[in-house]
């Protein structure tokens, strides 16, 4: 299992389950249905395309896939940029911004930073014509927040969740069924907690009764403060990797990390149970996005390669090799995730069942630095 990405999406399915922090605040839109005629397809074929992803398994498994098979129908082949998410970002906003010819042609990267480019009319808009496969698609997973018919802005090829991670062995997963239950003393210092603040602040806020929408970034406030009161129970706030080591190695009886930290642990023989908080499952999907100012033919085949993201069977090996859940309900999912829909939803069935928290993007996009702050403060990092 890969060191995953912890990062969704509709304003619809947070409406659902209570929130309504995926609202579109401002004028900001990352619709991406600014341009509505369908690009003819090239004269000419160009010569690669240039993709930025994440290093390891994540990179392997998709070359495999989706890139071995885009490049065996079209013949072009995908050359694969593992720089680090925010240089990369940071570098091709620069040459955008600049004028220049963007170092990559598409990027897979945290959703907001997606919308926030779409939303700067950066990104190329993703034709379903070219990739029909978004017919498919969940869209309260899969699309951008406030997406409507024609081209897409961006896509998310899949997504993962936070749960609450168990030794089996220390606690009795029953124990452990809502972010309350996180506070009680038999907990102490026993905890690891993802360094990103989504992976908690939304589970407390909805916990609590916080609306993020509401008053932004202030009216977070009750949540940081809900927050700092973990801090006699935590032994660890650290990576997807420290987060694996701590389970493995049973110094702590308890993780909230997204599942692939989960899984990766299982693998590595500990005694793990994945419990899906009654009161608010946090449920994130990253993004793949075309960027503006590549050549055209660069564009065509960038918008074709999405297809290849969404099929079936692509969808079904990342599911099984990295454990992301797909977004395509034609997918097959390996058992753990068919058998645990709670922790692994797939529907807007199962989100609404769970009382799923859908990441509120356009929140996320204007108040990240502020919030990663906040929690920062609060977990005394």
């Amino acid at each position: 299992m890969p060191d995953l990405p912890s990062r969704s999406r509709s304003s619809s399915a947070l409406a659902v389950v209570g929130f309504t922090a995926c609202s579109n605040e401002g004028s900001d839109t990352a619709s991406g249905n600014a341009s509505t005629g369908v690009p003819a397809e090239p004269a000419t074929k160009p010569d690669r395309l240039v993709i930025r992803i994440w290093s390891g398994d994540q990179q392997t498994v998709y070359a495999d896939t989706a890139g071995k098979a885009f490049t065996e129908d079209t013949g072009i082949p995908i050359v694969w940029d593992t720089t680090d998410e925010a240089v990369s970002y940071a570098k091709i906003n620069e040459e955008i911004s600049s004028g220049q010819r963007p170092s990559a042609d598409a990027s897979f990267n945290a959703q907001q930073r997606a919308y926030t480019n779409a939303a700067r009319g950066w990104t190329i808009p993703i034709h379903p014509e070219l990739a029909p496969n978004l017919h498919k698609v969940v869209a309260e997973t899969a699309a951008p927040p406030d997406h409507s018919d024609g081209p897409w802005a961006y896509i998310n090829p899949y997504t993962l969740s936070v749960p609450f991670i168990v030794r089996t062995d220390k606690v009795d997963p029953a124990s452990i069924r809502t972010w309350n239950d996180l506070f009680k003393p038999d907990l102490r210092q026993s905890l690891a907690v993802d360094t990103i603040y989504s992976s908690t602040a939304f589970g407390f806020a909805q916990s609590i009764g916080v609306d993020p929408a509401q008053n932004p970034p202030q009216g977070m406030d009750p949540v940081w403060a809900r927050v700092s009161e973990l801090r006699p129970n935590l032994a660890q706030l650290g990576s997807n990797a420290d987060v694996v080591t701590a389970l493995t190695n049973g110094s702590v009886k308890v993780a909230i990390s997204n599942t692939g930290s989960g899984i990766q642990a299982q693998s590595a023989g500990a005694p793990i149970a994945l419990v899906a908080p009654s009161d608010g499952l946090y449920v994130v999907g990253d993004a793949y996005y075309i960027h503006k100012g590549i050549p055209d033919a660069n564009a065509y085949y960038a918008q074709v390669f999405a297809n290849y993201l969404l099929d079936p069977a692509v969808q079904s090996e990342v599911a099984g090799k990295l454990g992301l859940v797909p977004v395509n309900p034609e997918a097959t999912v390996p058992s753990y995730m068919a058998d645990n829909p709670a922790v692994f939803p797939r529907s807007e069935q199962d989100l609404a069942a769970i009382h799923a928290i859908v990441a509120p993007i356009p929140l996320m996009a204007k108040n990240d630095e502020a919030w990663q702050k906040s929690f920062d403060s609060a977990i005394g990092r």
